[in-house]
């Protein structure tokens, strides 16, 4: 006989970044940092145009920044892994640029060399983690700690209050949106946890045998999607999952999408939301089992959705590593394989 099976439960099981008072401490700590963030984002300012590393969630968190600089601003933000940084070498990234580079550990190997190769070829570097003492910010000319249990959390408030600042100081008023917002967190997402618990610890034993699952998100929260289903459901919860763009969705996965395909449907508040709409109405009607993620229902602005509709997934990655008995901090290979 084999060993007994250890089954986890509510009481005997919470990912570090679930535990309670865990997104409010984080949200605390970087806000509480807000003066000094914005005084490097003062200091990013200077550059004319912007590049923005990593890899994993330090990569999926860049999205939303790179769409409102894009959407409302002539500002240049371009966006890169830490391996296709490297690959890539853009020429531009010199003189007259600022690279921010984030880790959390504030040591990947990939996102330290792209550090190094940029501050070689003349760019102004800042590295981003959780520490404040770690070598990329070391390495780079100048850094920042998050203090944040919450990864997701700390990165993005972060992310939102430095490039606030930078498009703020370039004349842009979407950058005071965006500090706004990051300032409005406590009140806009601590209030929805309750009801995101209650809600995914239903919703999760919908997709407990399911071994694959597409996950679509556009506009402002591709890189939540991509996260979502890179990130969380493959690399934590051991599902063949799949990140789908509105925008292409008839274009193959239209064709996939036949009855009791379990989907996720992450629905903004931008200008895809007629795309959204047809998309989901149409997956429903064909018979496919999804849910949809609507920041819940409630009327919030198009800038803050990215961490609204985070809010609602974090816990039902929970409750389905509940069902599916999944440690999400336990892995095969993800912390033992070097590349």
């Amino acid at each position: 006989m084999g060993e007994p099976v250890a089954y986890l439960t509510e009481e005997n099981y919470r990912p570090d970044w679930l535990k309670d008072g865990v997104t409010e401490a984080s949200l605390k700590a970087v806000l509480g940092a807000k003066v000094e963030i914005q005084r490097l984002g003062r200091e990013l300012a200077k550059a004319e145009r912007f590049y923005i590393v990593g890899s994993g969630g330090s990569y999926s968190v860049q999205f939303p920044v790179r769409y409102l600089a894009e959407k409302y601003t002539d500002v240049p933000v371009l966006q890169y892994s830490g391996w296709e940084f490297l690959e890539r070498v853009p020429w531009a990234a010199n003189e007259g640029s600022a690279c921010v580079f984030i880790t959390q550990s504030g040591k990947t190997k990939e996102v330290v060399k792209g550090l190094e190769w940029a501050k070689k070829n003349g760019a102004f570097t800042m590295g981003l983690s959780q520490k404040q003492d770690s070598l990329v910010n070391k390495v780079a000319d100048i850094g920042f700690g998050t203090g944040a249990r919450g990864v997701t959390m700390g990165k993005l408030t972060t992310l939102y209050l430095l490039f606030g600042t930078v498009l703020k100081e370039k004349g842009f008023e979407v950058g005071g949106r965006m500090i706004k917002a990051a300032e409005s967190l406590p009140t806009a997402l601590l209030p929805m946890i309750p009801k995101a618990k209650e809600f995914a610890k239903k919703t999760a034993l919908k997709f407990k045998d399911d071994r694959e699952m597409y996950v679509l998100g556009g506009g402002i929260n591709w890189g939540l999607a991509y996260q979502y289903a890179i990130c969380t459901l493959q690399e934590m919860c051991w599902v063949h999952a799949t990140p789908i763009n509105y925008s292409e969705f008839r274009h193959g996965p239209v064709e996939m999408f036949s009855p009791g395909t379990p989907a996720i449907f992450l629905r903004s508040r931008g200008n895809e939301g007629e795309l959204e709409k047809a998309v989901t109405n149409w997956s429903t009607n064909n018979g496919v089992r999804g849910i949809v993620l609507d920041s819940q229902g409630t009327e919030v602005d198009n800038l803050l959705t990215p961490f609204t509709l985070f809010v609602e997934l974090e816990w039902l990655s929970y409750y389905l590593s509940l069902v599916k008995n999944r440690d999400m901090a336990q892995w095969r290979y993800y912390d033992k394989v070097e590349w």
